[in-house]
């Protein structure tokens, strides 16, 4: 069935030709709310697309996906659309959402949030489900335009793994201070995208890019422990609230170590890295960067 539906997409039209003539788009709403009794990790992988994580008080995990897709015309988005599926499976104590793409007829997805970073756009070859992909231009000619935007809230006590592609990740924690102590643990991964981070409530928290930024938007939230590494190209930037309570471990090839906090200098450490301690220094942030710097600044409003 699935490969008619496919067939049916080229011959409404599909073609990789220079141009369409028109551009359609098409929103393909997918939500599924499970308990989150019994669970102790949710584990979401994406192929290209922006994740928002929010943690509650709640008692359940919500997940809401957008499919985006664009076309000629109007049957052809929504047939394309629904070529995406977001099955969510519970094994044990673990909670599955995998996005499942057409990947044995289309390679090539085209993203209209593409970043440029020092040239790189997405367009060099990744591996998804098993299978060579490419993240193009929206439009390109070589690429069906097809993503996928997750929405996901869960307790802050359940442990994350997120795994994309392409597409930056936002996570954002409760308003104000956890009323008990942090236990979770997150390890996120996005191979082109940043990171934007809003008083995680996780015990320990590991960060990874390929190509972006990772950005602290109001202190360190209840993480004692965070590791933060972009592969590539990307810098590290920790918005602080006044006298912040932390120590700070850094690596890099190529960058530069801004402090705009307070007067102390970071100081060499036995292995090379660069450290800073401000205050009393209870959680601990490393940080890994290969080509990138480090900004250390007061959050809005300090």
């Amino acid at each position: 069935m699935r490969a008619n539906i496919l067939k049916v997409l080229w011959l409404l039209g599909f073609a990789l030709s220079p141009a369409w003539a028109s551009h359609v788009t098409y929103l393909y709403p997918i939500q599924r709310t499970v308990p989150a009794a019994g669970l102790t990790q949710v584990v979401v992988q994406n192929l290209v697309g922006p994740i928002t994580i929010t943690t509650t008080a709640g008692d359940s995990v919500e997940l809401t996906v957008i499919v985006h897709s664009a076309g000629p015309d109007h049957a052809f988005a929504r047939t394309l659309a629904h070529q995406v599926s977001f099955p969510v499976t519970r094994i044990a104590g673990q909670l599955r959402i995998t996005g499942t793409y057409p990947l044995d007829h289309f390679r090539d997805y085209g993203y209209p949030m593409m970043k440029s970073i020092l040239g790189i756009h997405g367009t060099d070859s990744n591996v998804y489900d098993g299978k060579k992909i490419f993240i193009r231009s929206a439009g390109s000619s070589k690429a069906v335009e097809l993503w996928a935007e997750i929405r996901l809230k869960l307790p802050a006590t359940l442990g994350l793994v997120i795994r994309n592609i392409y597409g930056d990740v936002t996570l954002r924690g409760a308003a104000q201070p956890a009323a008990a102590p942090a236990s979770g643990i997150l390890d996120a991964f996005t191979g082109v995208g940043d990171f934007n981070v809003y008083r995680p409530e996780w015990d320990s928290v590991k960060l990874e890019t390929d190509y972006g930024t990772v950005r602290f938007t109001d202190g360190v939230g209840s993480s004692r422990v965070i590791n933060i590494k972009t592969d590539n190209v990307g810098s590290t930037y920790l918005d602080l609230p006044r006298n912040p309570s932390l120590k700070v471990i850094t690596h890099k090839d190529l960058g530069f170590l801004h402090n705009d906090i307070t007067a102390a200098k970071f100081t060499k450490n036995s292995q090379g890295d660069s450290v800073l301690q401000l205050g009393s220094g209870l959680a601990v942030v490393h940080v890994d960067m290969s080509v990138g710097s480090l900004y250390l600044h007061p959050a809005a409003g300090q």
